[in-house]
């Protein structure tokens, strides 16, 4: 392991590059945990990839060796550009797109590939940025099949969380909404450099049939109301929406119950019926 970090380390001088703490920059060099990760969303071949902060560019390596129908890189730091530029012509049998912006900032529905191609997102995502990013993306569009995203440990079990447990927050409800969610691996700090201090987990999301927009914006601000106060109760947390005694009784959900003692599906419930109600 030593040795190995010295060769990390060696390979980031001789490219004049610092892992920069202010961009949540942790990159892995192990080169079997990298093909690993790309194997995990199986054959690549007929889809367009996304990856969002490729760095110094190991994920994207792994990933043109599986020869995607294209990829697209989405990178802040321009301090990677000479690397990936450099990368990308190793393999000019995949069309490749370098986007040097705030993947934040960039406009989606400008990207030509995303309206034409299947499309999976993928990356090692910045710990402070993470939920941000994903919350970007959600609801796919009908093109996208997959995102595959690594996240802080305690991120991914929030994501993942069930209801009646302390961990099931806002994030849960909105994200398994609208896609199926799985556990590939967890990822040890050791693996990283420079080390985070918290364990990573890599997530699978799979988009879930007829989901709806309304009812996505819908759900963000019932969540947002009913989790912000997690002791209350659904009634109280809640009591800015117009009956809402009345709409809790008529779909059968306990008044007393608190926001983490809802499912994902009555919390559906509620926002389809909240939906409803604006459109008549």
């Amino acid at each position: 392991m030593i040795k190995e970090k010295k060769k990390i380390k060696e390979f980031l001088n001789e490219h004049n590059i610092k892992p920069k703490k202010s961009l949540g920059q942790n990159f892995i060099f192990d080169k079997n945990i990298l093909n690993k990760i790309v194997k995990s969303i199986g054959p690549i071949n007929n889809f367009s990839i996304i990856e969002i902060g490729p760095g110094p560019g190991g994920l994207t390596k792994s990933l043109l060796e599986n020869k995607p129908k294209s990829i697209i890189l989405v990178e802040k730091d321009i301090s990677f550009r000479g690397m990936l530029i450099e990368l990308t012509k190793n393999y000019p049998k995949v069309p490749s797109t370098l986007i040097f912006d705030d993947f934040m900032k960039v406009n989606l529905e400008k990207i030509e590939v995303l309206k034409k191609n299947k499309i999976k997102f993928i990356s090692n995502l910045p710990y402070y940025i993470s939920t941000q990013v994903l919350l970007k993306i959600l609801p796919f569009q009908s093109n996208i099949f997959e995102a595959t995203f690594m996240f802080q440990k305690e991120v991914a079990e929030r994501l993942t969380a069930s209801p009646h447990n302390k961990k099931y927050s806002k994030l849960s409800v909105i994200a398994q909404y609208c896609c199926n969610i799985k556990k590939i691996f967890n990822l040890k700090s050791n693996i990283f450099y420079p080390k985070p201090d918290v364990d990573s987990c890599l997530l699978s999301f799979t988009p879930k049939e007829n989901t709806s927009l309304d009812i996505f914006n819908e759900l963000k601000v019932l969540t947002k109301f009913a989790f912000q106060k997690r002791r209350k109760t659904i009634k109280n947390s809640l009591s800015n929406i117009e009956g809402i005694k009345d709409l809790l009784n008529k779909l059968e959900i306990d008044e007393q119950s608190r926001a983490e003692n809802l499912s994902v599906e009555k919390y559906t419930n509620l926002a389809k019926n909240l939906v409803h109600r604006k459109l008549v």
